[in-house]
């Protein structure tokens, strides 16, 4: 098994393990964007290639392309298949653990149910440096390894019936977000559990699903309503359910993470 697609939560990948294959500069834009396109003129959210790495205690690198060819960035939903894919490749430790590199960071991802095909995985992220509250947008810019605007709902606005792509498409390209602008997520924050919808860089459109996006949506969540210590959130995306764990500092300074001990859990599916 070398390639295959993957849903995490929604979210489309085309996976490939690339460990023995072509270099990475192989995966040009176009030939990214002929990768991501399934019959019927559909196409995944991403490819993801696995590679070989130098990094010590890790399995593999992770390489993540946007449908358009851009990459750059981490993808939450696509690390936690990536996850899935490596133990499917036979490349996990004991105790269905599983740590790899991704844009210089480390992750560390644990199959916490193994049903063969379907997987729930939980995905152990970085700690979050950057959040800051955008009062003229009414949400917050949050950096979870890729850039994110969290706009909370207006008086009167029901999740459900929002025009997604033409409401985020302001924002995406926003001044406040120059030169490479953010993925937009719009969250209902409810009391036990919290909707959210989002539109994603690279692929131009709504999504189904955002790990990223829902990490950066949780620690918004808790920054607004003066939240510290440790907190559990759920959400439900369009694709799924998916649930964020994270720890908030007392004091909130220079030099001290916004967030940390994050993970983000959920299912992902081998088709």
């Amino acid at each position: 098994m070398k390639e295959i697609i993957y849903d995490g939560a929604g979210n489309l990948f085309r996976m490939i393990d690339g460990r023995a294959g072509l270099p990475v500069s192989y995966y040009t834009e176009d030939s990214v964007q002929e990768l991501c396109s399934l019959p019927g003129g559909r196409k995944t959210d991403g490819l993801i290639v696995l590679t070989d790495t130098g990094e010590e205690g890790c399995l593999f690198e992770m390489h993540y392309f946007n449908n358009d060819g851009s990459g750059g960035v981490m993808c939450g939903n696509g690390g936690r298949c990536a996850v899935s894919f490596a133990m499917d490749l036979g490349l996990g430790f004991p105790g269905g653990r599983c740590r790899f590199v991704s844009n210089g960071k480390q992750y560390e991802g644990m199959v916490i149910q193994d049903e063969g095909s379907d997987k729930t995985v939980r995905l152990g992220m970085p700690d979050v440096l950057i959040a800051r509250a955008v009062p003229g947008l009414q949400g917050w810019f949050v950096d979870t390894g890729c850039p994110h605007f969290v706009r909370f709902l207006k008086e009167g606005e029901r999740l459900e019936e929002l025009g997604i792509n033409n409401l985020a498409k302001p924002l995406r390209y926003h001044d406040a977000f120059a030169p490479g602008g953010v993925n937009v997520n719009f969250v209902s924050a409810g009391d036990n559990v919290c909707s959210i919808r989002s539109y994603e860089r690279g692929v131009e459109a709504e999504t189904l699903a955002c790990g990223t996006g829902i990490v950066a949506a949780a620690i918004a969540i808790a920054l607004q309503n003066g939240h510290t210590g440790a907190h559990h959130y759920d959400f439900k995306a369009i694709g799924g359910p998916l649930s964020v764990d994270l720890t908030l500092p007392d004091v909130h300074s220079a030099g001290v993470p916004v967030a940390t001990g994050i993970c983000l859990t959920g299912p992902t599916h081998r088709h």
